[in-house]
């Protein structure tokens, strides 16, 4: 379903016209129980749900190690949360290294210590606001000569849930297409409140949080093989002695 399909939905089971909310609230309706759905599948439920990779470019003598967060723009979705981090020491590396995480508390060195002397076979990184911080340092040496385009960091997370506009496609909604009708029950509670409907709103927001649970065990557990190989059961081939 695309934002506007969503949109319409919701007036409808709201019993709302158009003309009784503004195009503006309706626009952050939409947005507030999109993001709120994000927020359920990456907390609840047991799968990579939203899984991303980004590739940014190590810079020689980066102050403190600290990179920022991969930020949204019009053509790729920023990062919320970082899952794992790998790097090439070197331009001429063949294979990323994981990195490990640590916390900067738990150091027996400070922070400068582990830039200079931690070897790249061991990378080690912290995660601080919105920002992470890697040791070693990057030296000139390391990079190409052209440093620009090096990509010698990998992040694995899960990406940031901006705001859309309206006329937004399906593709940009992110959240699984069997639950798009579930922003559109969201917004019902939003929607009553608007206009002053507490009773309507109160039952929107009990039948939103019994449909997130049910969005939580549809998107649980997806391979129901668990991965365990058996022999075929054979007994009836007559081959046994």
């Amino acid at each position: 379903m695309t934002y506007d399909n969503i949109v319409a939905l919701a007036l409808t089971m709201s019993h709302t016209k158009s003309a009784q909310v503004s195009a503006a609230n309706l626009k952050t309706f939409f947005n507030i129980k999109r993001k709120e759905l994000a927020n359920v599948i990456t907390k609840d439920v047991d799968e990579e749900f939203f899984f991303e990779i980004w590739k940014r470019d190590a810079i020689a003598d980066q102050a403190n190690g600290e990179y920022p967060y991969p930020k949204a723009d019009a053509e790729s979705n920023g990062m919320s949360k970082l899952k794992s981090f790998y790097i090439k020491g070197y331009s001429t590396d063949l294979q990323y290294t994981k990195a490990r995480e640590v916390k900067l508390a738990d150091l027996p060195h400070d922070w400068d210590y582990y830039l200079q002397y931690q070897p790249k076979s061991d990378p080690i990184y912290f995660i601080g606001d919105n920002s992470f911080f890697v040791a070693p340092q990057f030296d000139a040496a390391d990079l190409p000569d052209t440093p620009s385009g090096n990509a010698q960091l990998k992040l694995a997370g899960v990406p940031k849930f901006i705001d859309l506009d309206a006329g937004a496609t399906a593709a940009t909604i992110l959240i699984p297409d069997d639950s798009h009708h579930r922003i559109a029950i969201g917004m019902k509670e939003l929607i009553y409140r608007s206009r002053n409907k507490t009773v309507e709103a109160d039952k929107a927001f009990n039948e939103f949080e019994a449909e997130k649970s049910k969005m939580v065990d549809e998107l649980t557990n997806r391979d129901s093989s668990q991965m365990i190989a058996t022999m075929p059961n054979d007994t009836n081939l007559q081959y046994g002695e």
